[in-house]
């Protein structure tokens, strides 16, 4: 296990370094070593879902083999950590930008340079290796910079740091949160004003909005005022602020804004100011401090716009829990779902409290699993109307340290917001978004519906278009996935329309259908629908869904969740993109996992670290994908893939779901290199500890490469039109490949492996066939001339068209050649009679149809009997010839 530290009382620089360094070291938990600063705390109660920080007492040192250390090389400023990283078998790697002391840790991996910050260290590592950085941690990252180098002021700020903000700030910091939680010193007049000032608050509400203005005045001039009204700001948290000072003969103004409802540079232009968006400033003459105030007032009316509210921000659908749910089953619900809490209602879906894991974990330790959560559950939960507004929300949150609000109507819970969907609201949509693919790029939406146009048929288009048309009539979110989203972008033909559906899913297919003329089939479980269009073209429409498993490599449970959710149940980040279909967002692409960065990578991944232990059979797709696209399977992914392997996930797996898979594989056009690369990492031995890829599979395969081509190109030119067969047989490639996997098995072993693997009868008997009666066939395929055709039909005749084929590939030049041969001759050579024909001539309906047919056919097979006139000449014979018998019979009876 490995683990990142910084020093305790841990401060901006500190926590920004560690999130920086998971960056490199991905598989490594964060940890603090104690106590944290005030101003990191607050962040972090604000943040706390977004940075993960593992508890230290629930991590066991003995399985710590590395540990990274940020901020410090001091073993002492470690906390319960100290001994830690001396001890023996533990390698410890040190980033700080601090100078070097007698104090300082010996047996290291440093990686330590004289910069004004640590986080400037690893981001330079970052930006040399490519890593993306979203705009939260662009934010985050900017704040520990400017904390340490005292905003680059302090001596020992280097350029590095000013290079590092520069970027960071290209990548999206956003300001107003880097203010928000860093602080500025002030003088003694400064000190003065702001005291002024904070006494001085009149409150307005415009349009839902608090907004503080505060007036003061001085006989004298005091610089740095915008200093002043930001220090208000930091200390007070306004969303909108105005500080009007009256100093000499003028009013100083200066406005601030941290939401998006209004741009101060506006308000203040009215009064013949300017700035930005978010801060501005004016110098007003010939007026008094409440004229202006009121005309700032005036001006906020006009330009602030409705602030959402919680109904606008919130979640939905919400989780919840029967007051009788006993603790046990809440416990399990809650380990399937992963949520840490779950709003508990009453009979009539009233909310009256909240249960969490700690309060299960208690309950459950003291015996008491069949105890209801009723008796456990908190009931002092704090709630919001649905017209709450941000900054209730915020406070709320800040002030109780939680990160849910359950949004309320009539007793009833309706919603809830978390802690992401306040952020979102309050600093827009793009500040907690994953890291891009690549470069930020305005035109991506452009481009993707420039993919659309080019690569799909117009009558693709037209019904994608059609699906957003219905979708914004009536107000659903929908979305394209699936495998026609990456096929896209990797530029494969792909036609397969899957649209999932946020809320009700079947209701949306039905709204569809009817506009496109198509009828429906849906599947109320699971909330998915197929249309069935004029032309018998399907589209697939599913409710947008989250899936948990009850224990390892058991079928998923499902329950309605958005989009985010759903992508986030996929196998693999090239398979959890999607496009939006709906409204303005028409052609946007969400790629919140870096599934266009690993096409690009050319890469399979999963989504976390328990994918192959909830569903085993993703290691079957990861290897297919790898194959078909010629990807590989990122480092962790596959060695998450050998880990699951190990642990025995496979053999938990249904047989069925593994034969699905391995036909699946052998599916692909060229499945050897997934059959090898199955035996590298381990799987393969677990359809059957004897299978092996050597040279002779190889040979096997290469052969059905090369020659079922071949064979189904003669049974297209040449069919069997004898047997009934006027359109081209249906040969399926993945029983051939199956053969020649299971061929050195023997009949015997074969036949028990497709018994447990659950094949169905008649595909056994065809995989039997090609295995056993092949080798017999192509023996005494050997002893016959080619011109033999009776011979060879009494050989091959009744064969399965999959058997053929094997022993088309496997036998030989000499057996292609006869068989082909065969075939053209049968082609030739049909029968031109039938059961009526007998029947006309005499013969009563018997077994006797069958055997004179068929020596009617072997004799037109040798040339005997080509056309119709002598096929019934010669059936006539034979029927005569059976007359006899019989009354011979009948008289020795007598």
């Amino acid at each position: 296990m490995e683990i990142i530290v910084g020093h305790i009382n841990a401060d901006f620089d500190s926590l920004a370094a560690m999130v920086a360094a998971k960056k490199l070291y991905p598989q490594a938990s964060l940890v603090f070593a104690g106590s944290v600063n005030r101003n990191v705390r607050e962040y972090l109660a604000l943040h706390g879902d977004i940075v993960e920080i593992a508890d230290l007492r629930s991590i066991y040192p003995e399985s710590i083999t590395r540990v990274i250390v940020v901020d410090t090389r001091i073993a002492d400023r470690l906390g319960e950590l100290k001994k830690l990283v001396s001890k023996s078998g533990v390698e410890v790697f040190v980033f700080d930008h601090h100078p070097k002391t007698r104090e300082d840790m010996t047996r290291i991996k440093d990686f330590s340079e004289m910069t004004g910050a640590t986080t400037t260290i690893i981001l330079k590592l970052l930006r040399q290796k490519g890593v993306p950085i979203s705009p939260y941690e662009a934010t985050l990252f900017a704040l520990g910079i400017h904390e340490d180098t005292g905003s680059l002021t302090f001596p020992g700020t280097t350029y590095e740091d000013a290079e590092a903000l520069a970027y960071l700030i290209r990548s999206g910091a956003n300001i107003a949160v880097i203010n928000h939680f860093l602080g500025k010193m002030l003088t003694p007049a400064q000190h003065k004003l702001m005291n002024n000032l904070l006494s001085n608050f009149h409150y307005h509400f415009i349009k839902g909005m608090q907004v503080v203005i505060a007036c003061a005045e001085t006989d004298e001039y005091i610089d740095g005022i915008s200093v002043v009204s930001s220090k208000i700001v930091e200390l007070e948290n306004p969303d909108i602020f105005f500080a009007l000072i009256r100093m000499l003969d003028r009013i100083h103004v200066t406005g601030h804004c941290k939401l998006d409802v209004v741009r101060v540079d506006r308000v203040l232009a009215d009064i013949n100011g300017g700035g930005h968006p978010k801060a501005a400033s004016a110098v007003v003459k010939g007026t008094d401090l409440a004229a202006l105030e009121s005309r700032i007032v005036n001006s906020l009316h006009k330009h602030i716009k409705p602030l959402a509210n919680a109904s606008k921000v919130m979640s939905g659908p919400v989780r919840t829990i029967n007051e009788k749910t006993t603790i046990s089953e809440a416990s399990r619900k809650m380990e399937k779902t992963g949520h840490t809490a779950f709003p508990v209602v009453d009979e009539s879906g009233k909310l009256i409290g909240l249960i969490s894991r700690k309060d299960l974990d208690k309950a459950g330790h003291h015996g008491l699993g069949h105890a209801p959560v009723k008796g456990f559950m908190s009931r002092n939960v704090i709630t919001i109307s649905p017209d709450a507004s941000l900054q209730e929300m915020q406070s709320l949150m800040t002030e109780h340290a939680i990160g849910r609000l359950p949004v309320v109507k009539d007793g009833k819970i309706i919603g809830i917001v978390t802690r992401k969907d306040l952020l979102r609201a309050l600093h827009g949509i793009n500040y907690l978004r994953r890291p891009p693919t690549a470069a930020p790029s305005t035109t991506a939406r452009q481009e993707t519906l420039e993919l659309i146009r080019r690569s799909l048929p117009q009558e693709i288009q037209n019904i994608l278009l059609k699906i957003s048309h219905v979708a914004d009539t009536r107000n659903f979110k929908v979305f394209l996935v699936g495998g026609i989203v990456r096929d896209l972008f990797l530029g494969y033909e792909n036609y397969d329309l899957d649209i999932v559906v946020e809320g009700k899913g079947i209701e949306f297919a039905q709204i569809l259908s009817r506009e496109l003329g198509g009828r429906v089939r849906a599947h109320h479980k699971f909330g998915t629908a197929v249309i069935i269009l004029p032309d018998d073209k399907r589209i697939d429409i599913a409710t947008a869904r989250i899936e948990y498993y009850p224990y390892p490599a058991a079928l998923p449970m499902v329950e309605s969740a958005s989009i985010r959710q759903d992508l986030y149940r996929r196998d693999f980040s090239i398979n959890a993109m999607a496009i939006s279909l709906a409204g303005e967002n028409y052609g946007e692409l969400l790629d919140y996992f870096g599934g266009k960065r690993d096409l690009e990578k050319r890469q399979i991944r999963i989504l976390h670290n328990l994918s192959f232990v909830e569903d085993p059979t993703r290691i079957f797709r990861a290897v297919r994908f790898e194959q078909r696209f010629n990807f590989t399977m990122e480092p962790q992914t596959e060695a998450l893939a050998r880990r699951a392997i190990e642990m025995e996930f496979v053999g938990e797996l249904t047989n069925a779901r593994i034969r699905d898979e391995l036909i699946d594989i052998l599916e692909e056009p060229d499945p050897l290199g997934a059959i090898c690369r199955l035996e590298e990492i381990g799987a393969l031995k677990k359809l059957h500890q004897e299978l092996r890829c050597g040279p002779e599979l190889e040979r096997r395969f290469k052969r059905i490469n090369r020659y079922l081509p071949q064979f189904r190109h003669i049974y297209e030119v040449f069919p069997e039109e004898s047997a009934g067969n006027a359109s081209p047989v249906s040969i399926r490639r993945w029983v051939l490949y199956l053969a020649a996997l299971l061929e050195d098995l023997g009949g015997e072993k074969v036949s028990k492996w497709a018994v447990q693997m659950r094949l169905k009868k008649n595909d056994t008997r065809v995989l039997m066939s090609c295995i056993q009666e092949s080798r017999e066939v192509i023996a005494n395929l050997k002893s016959l001339r080619e011109t033999e055709f009776s011979r060879i039909h009494l050989l091959v005749g009744d064969l399965f068209p999959e058997t053929r084929a094997y022993i088309y590939c496997q036998g030989g030049e000499r057996a292609r050649d006869m068989m082909k041969r065969y075939l053209e001759r049968i082609s030739k050579a049909p029968l031109s009679i039938d059961g009526r024909d007998l029947e006309k001539l005499g013969l009563k309906h018997s077994p006797l149809y069958s055997k004179i047919l068929h020596e009617v056919q072997l004799k037109a097979l040798d040339g005997e009997a080509s056309t119709r006139k002598e096929q019934l000449k010669l059936a006539k014979a034979l029927i005569d010839s059976v007359e006899v018998d019989v009354k011979k019979g009948e008289k020795a009876h007598e």
